[in-house]
């Protein structure tokens, strides 16, 4: 809900009269509310499992301040989960987000920080596939992004990335955990005012709670980024890396390509991604990911988001028994929204698998879902 709320709050400014008023309102509070009810004929993707109720009613704040060249955010969340099947557990989730931006006339630097304790329901469903609403994975992240413009064209990009990964309940004994730092150094040349390219270096490390499974990886990668026409848009990078993965040396490909196309009210896109994902048990897993969707408004009140998807997963994992060989889903949603403040959702969607440790068991699940959302207009003060 982070970006909805974060850009309801820039909303409330914009919209609030002339543009002396708008930066005059420097704290903002945008809350959010909504109640869900959903239907999983499979909520674990186990191949002797049975169907289930859900019910998830969710709070969300977020806290805004901005000055001239600074601005900063605090977003605390808590969503309280029950199941009508009393097996599955608690499945309670909570966060708290913030983010700090800083912009001078030739850089700009970027710091975020949050703290997650979500079900593995929601965290492994679709990586090590070790579900539990009793069990919970404690995520803490910190990151920082520098730009530094030295002429119109040239600028040099840092960034760095932690993350500290533990589990707590049920079946927590089965993930590890592990810390996770990354991080890259690159220059970007813009050769017109439409595209840019970008050089970098870029690197990772995972110490895991798991003994003998530390990894890490270093390489080198270039990127794209293209403007078309003012509607389409294309971000694409390729890196080459040399690997350490639990002990064995390798060399591998990084890839990410996205093609956007943005109607005066429509929007579709396409993206295929090729990274090192850290899964709970303290390994590296390389995966693939296929992505698709278009949104389009069927009347001013009413629209409807298509989205499908295909991830597929390195065989080494699927052999270690780590991960499913592939994850095939589609969904289909439909938001209306009759007030400013309210809007109604329903999804439906199917998702197709196999199961961990036999690659031609196949298994399927479906899930019909309906929301109710409520965001009041900010309330914002100037002092």
């Amino acid at each position: 809900m982070r970006q909805i709320t974060y850009t309801g709050a820039l909303g409330s400014c914009a919209l609030g009269g002339p543009m002396s008023s708008a930066l005059a309102a420097e704290w903002s509070i945008t809350p959010t509310y909504s109640a869900t009810a959903d239907y999983d004929s499979n909520r674990q993707l186990l191949s002797d499992s049975k169907g289930s109720d859900a019910g998830v009613i969710t709070a969300d704040l977020l806290f805004k301040h901005a000055v001239e060249n600074l601005n900063y955010s605090l977003e605390p969340r808590y969503a309280l989960r029950r199941y009508t099947d009393e097996s599955i557990g608690n499945g309670d989730d909570r966060s708290l987000w913030a983010a700090l931006n800083w912009m001078r006339e030739t850089a700009a630097l970027s710091l975020t920080a949050s703290y997650w304790d979500q079900s593995t329901l929601t965290t492994e469903l679709l990586e090590t596939g070790i579900v539990n609403g009793n069990t919970h994975r404690r995520m803490g992240q910190a990151g920082a992004n520098w730009t530094w413009n030295q002429t119109e064209r040239r600028s040099l990009l840092a960034q760095l990335s932690y993350q500290d990964v533990s589990y707590h309940g049920g079946v927590a004994q089965l993930l590890p955990g592990y810390r996770y730092t990354s991080g890259s150094l690159g220059e970007r040349y813009a050769f017109s005012e439409l595209g840019s390219i970008t050089v970098s270096a870029y690197g990772s490390q995972l110490d895991s709670d798991s003994k003998g499974n530390n990894s890490r990886s270093i390489g080198l990668q270039s990127g794209l980024i293209y403007q078309f026409t003012e509607r389409v848009r294309l971000d694409a990078s390729i890196g080459k890396s040399s690997r350490v993965l639990a002990g064995e040396s390798s060399t591998g490909t990084d890839a990410q390509i996205s093609l956007t196309r943005t109607g005066e009210l429509s929007r579709g896109s396409l993206s295929y991604t090729r990274s090192l994902v850290p899964y709970g048990f303290g390994f590296l897993v390389e995966r693939e990911e296929y992505q698709a969707s278009y949104t389009q408004p069927l009347t001013p009140m009413l629209s409807a988001t298509l989205m499908g998807s295909h991830i597929k997963n390195n065989e080494t994992a699927v052999l270690l028994r780590l991960d499913r060989l592939s994850y095939n889903s589609v969904a289909l949603s439909v938001n209306w929204r009759p007030l400013e403040t309210w809007s109604l959702g329903t999804q439906i969607e199917t998702l197709r698998t196999q199961t961990i440790g036999n690659s031609n068991q196949t298994v399927q699940s479906w899930r019909a879902s309906m929301s109710l959302t409520w965001t009041p207009h900010p309330i914002s003060r100037s002092w």
